[in-house]
């Protein structure tokens, strides 16, 4: 049995433009696998930093394509919890850039009917990588202060959501064009490029934050995020943005994360302190069941509107280039959605 099928490729490495639309037909689905008909698939970060060859383990030749949304068409031998017709959602890393495609069903799970497929795809990585954090790397109590960094931005936003239905007060860093979006979201909004971050947050929380998340990394993890902790807090690095800003990589953010990377034991333990490094692939491959479990709920919150993922565009596939282009440029705030069939 095959299929036909339309995919936006990335032959070898490149600019946006490399991207090209690709038709290819699909084998019957192997053992252990499903055939998904994609509705939406999510344009990350991580993709444009795959078209530039320097995501490990994913290296042009290559479909991008980190999550999606989409519904059974065949199933593998050996798939029992899944039915043909079965709307589902994963985090596939690479290859959702696609009108339909083969895929592992161990990293799928059902998806709610009558849910928008927009937001859902919005909150598939974002929301699992949120609600981790929030749930997973560290434990806040109610009426405790925690500092989100670009907390208008598409995990930071969650995070603000996140903590405000867990009765937690937050802190968020934005620019100052969109710290209205963190006051919406119940954050006290700081402009990360004219205040004295650190010197807000301790007048704002008195004794510091119990968590920090950072995305940046390197000297703004170590000399901005960890100082706004109070005794007993944790830093949460989840990125290396400055890295590979712009989906380039910058050789003195590097070397800086290098440089930045250690702490002192003797000034962690004195402290009660913490650091957490998280990762969404590394947690869904280590953890499989937590994976699937939190991707449930995540997705849940969003179908009855508990959870609000930002979307700033939707692109049809083949426009995939021009949104490479828009996130990359930072010419939109919030998640970029690819439509199949727009």
């Amino acid at each position: 049995m095959t299929d036909h099928a339309l995919e936006m490729h990335l032959p070898c490495k490149g600019p946006s433009d490399v991207l090209e639309r690709r038709e290819l037909e699909l084998a019957r689905p192997a053992a252990g696998e499903v055939r998904v008909v994609i509705e939406a698939a999510g344009v990350a970060y991580a993709d444009i930093v795959m078209r530039q060859g320097l995501y490990s383990g994913f290296k042009p030749p290559v479909t991008p394509g980190y999550d999606f949304v989409g519904r059974i068409e065949a199933i593998g031998e050996g798939v029992e919890d899944f039915k043909t017709g079965q709307r589902v959602a994963g985090m596939t890393i690479a290859g959702s850039y696609a009108s339909r495609r083969n895929v592992e069903a161990r990293w799928l799970v059902p998806a709610p009917e009558g849910a928008d497929a927009v937001k859902l795809a919005a909150a598939v990585l974002n929301g699992l990588t949120a609600w981790q954090l929030f749930h997973r790397a560290v434990r806040v109590e109610r009426d405790e202060w925690v500092l989100v960094h670009g907390a208008a931005g598409r995990v930071g936003s969650l995070l603000l959501d996140l903590a405000r239905l867990a009765g937690v007060k937050t802190i968020g860093t934005a620019s100052a064009y969109k710290m209205s979006v963190v006051a919406d979201r119940g954050g006290v909004p700081i402009d990360y490029n004219v205040d004295d971050v650190g010197a807000r947050v301790r007048g704002i929380s008195r004794e510091g934050v119990s968590a920090a998340f950072d995305h940046v990394g390197g000297k703004h993890f170590k000399r901005v995020s960890m100082p706004c902790l109070r005794q007993g807090g944790t830093g949460v690095l989840y990125g290396a943005y400055n890295a590979t800003r712009g989906g380039k990589v910058n050789p003195l953010a590097l070397l800086d994360l290098v440089l930045n990377g250690s702490f002192s034991s003797l000034g962690l333990f004195t402290k009660g302190q913490g650091v957490v490094g998280y990762s969404a692939p590394v947690w869904r491959d280590a953890r499989p069941d937590v994976y699937r479990r939190d991707l449930s709920k995540v997705l849940q919150l969003v179908a009855d509107g508990t959870l609000s993922p930002l979307v700033a565009k939707t692109y049809a596939l083949e426009e995939a280039a021009q949104a490479h282009r828009d996130l990359e440029t930072r010419a939109v705030s919030g998640k970029i959605v690819l439509v199949m069939g727009a």
